[in-house]
């Protein structure tokens, strides 16, 4: 188990080289420099979540109501900039999970039924 230990490290240690992890991590930055506007994207994305772990007949209606009450967030550039970097990144991870999922092969055929 060491040995998996030590990549699993190595993976951590090498996330913040990456052009991903970099361009999330300066945009980021850029808009906690801007205290209201990242306050805004705060409350924006945790309201999000909140939308896609609800209600999932409500999801569409709630969403269009979110999008107009912050669609001054969508004429930003840097908000726009940073919400694509910060999918970009968390696709990164998520691609890495899959890999790491596929092939430990756990057997997960019972959830099909």
């Amino acid at each position: 188990m060491n040995e998996v230990n030590e990549l699993m490290n190595d993976i951590a240690r090498r996330l913040p080289d990456t052009k991903e992890y970099n361009q999330y991590k300066n945009l980021l930055d850029r808009l906690k420099a801007k205290p209201d506007l990242y306050r805004r994207v705060g409350e924006f994305r945790r309201r999000s979540i909140g939308v896609q772990l609800g209600d999932k007949e409500n999801a569409i209606h709630a969403n269009n109501e979110l999008q107009n009450e912050f669609r001054d967030l969508q004429n930003n550039g840097l908000v726009n900039d940073f919400f694509v970097a910060e999918h970009q990144y968390c696709r990164m991870i998520r691609d890495l999970q899959e890999i790491l999922l596929e092939s430990a092969q756990i057997e997960t055929g019972f959830l099909e039924e």
